[in-house]
């Protein structure tokens, strides 16, 4: 009888031990679709940009996806998640977004200037409120008023911002501020930008003169990332074609002089969220569907964040964010 319970309590156990055990990580499923700026379609492309050991500054300008909570290059918090808030830190996610994940890589330096909400340039769009003044003028501003003498060789500047700006320009309302796109033009035609005219077009010059400035006095700026994921999962024509010549003008951008790069995470978020292959599961991922219903508060939070895809509605979980920085990574190792 004494075995027979034995048996039984070591089989229990077993089976018990077994349900618990940990799951694999996420990690990246998909490689990166390289080319260079002559391909006839975008793109993955390092371009002339240095190895990324290179830098040991990374400055980075956008919205939600980028937003570490400071605003101001100074030093981010701790990426802790204090229950019912939950942003990590003021971060749109639970933990370090992707550029921190990208800079302890690589010992580099971070200096983040985004904010959630941001736009390219809040004056062109007076109808809507959005929930910061911040935009990529201002911020490009801030970063150039603080007199920060980094070394160009050594700096890489980040733009992963816009889509807000192309979605307003369709008249839709939208739903939270955590969509970016990096929309860059014919650099033949750099100047100031009027503020009379709110079309993308104009929006396109912000980008472009903006980064004129970053490249001249007093920052000499000279490698320059952009990252584009205006669909996050999905793709219109026009969505299509801005995306075509955002390519086409960081090539005319590169041919100034400068060192730029063009990251397409659209492999990685079809990947994941196409019926086809591979699919989240091949990810490691346990659902594409956001682990809380809102930015306000952690209650009702899945039970396992560390294999969900989203945080909450449009924001990447911090394993997302660790994957997009692998994949601007692979972006480096194999293109």
């Amino acid at each position: 009888m004494h075995s027979t319970v034995a048996f039984l309590l070591t089989s229990l156990t077993l089976s018990t031990t077994a349900i618990v055990l940990p799951r694999d990580d996420v990690r990246l499923a998909v490689n990166p679709a390289c080319g260079d700026y002559s391909s006839s379609s975008v793109k993955d492309v390092r371009g002339s940009l240095p190895d990324l050991k290179t830098f040991s500054t990374i400055v980075t300008f956008g919205d939600s996806y980028t937003d570490g909570g400071k605003h101001d290059g100074s030093p981010l918090g701790p990426a802790a998640i204090n229950a019912p808030n939950p942003s990590a830190g003021g971060r749109h996610t639970n933990g370090p977004v992707w550029a921190e994940y990208l800079a302890q890589a690589h010992g580099a330096t971070l200096k983040d200037y985004a904010s959630t909400g941001a736009v390219v340039d809040v004056n062109q769009w007076p109808e809507r409120s959005f929930p910061t003044s911040n935009d990529f003028l201002t911020q490009a501003n801030n970063f150039i008023s603080q007199r920060n003498l980094t070394d160009p060789d050594s700096t890489l500047y980040v733009v992963f911002f816009g889509i807000g700006d192309y979605v307003e320009s369709l008249g839709k309302e939208l739903p939270n501020s955590n969509f970016y796109i990096i929309i860059v033009l014919d650099v033949d035609h750099i100047s100031s930008p009027d503020h009379n005219n709110s079309s993308l077009s104009l929006q396109t010059q912000h980008i472009l003169y903006t980064i004129n400035r970053l490249a001249s006095s007093p920052i000499f700026g000279k490698n320059f990332l952009f990252i584009d994921n205006h669909g996050r999962g999905t793709e219109t024509p026009a969505g299509l074609s801005f995306k075509s010549q955002i390519f086409k003008g960081m090539d005319s951008i590169q041919q100034l002089g400068l060192n730029t790069g063009f990251v397409d995470l659209s492999t990685m978020w079809d990947g994941v969220l196409s019926a086809n292959s591979p699919g989240f599961k091949a990810f490691g991922y346990t659902s594409v569907e956001p682990c809380l219903v809102s930015s306000e508060s952690t209650e009702g939070s899945c039970e396992d964040p560390e294999h969900a895809f989203y945080w909450f509605p449009g924001a990447p979980t911090t394993v997302t964010h660790k994957l997009i920085s692998d994949y601007v990574q692979a972006v480096w190792d194999q293109c």
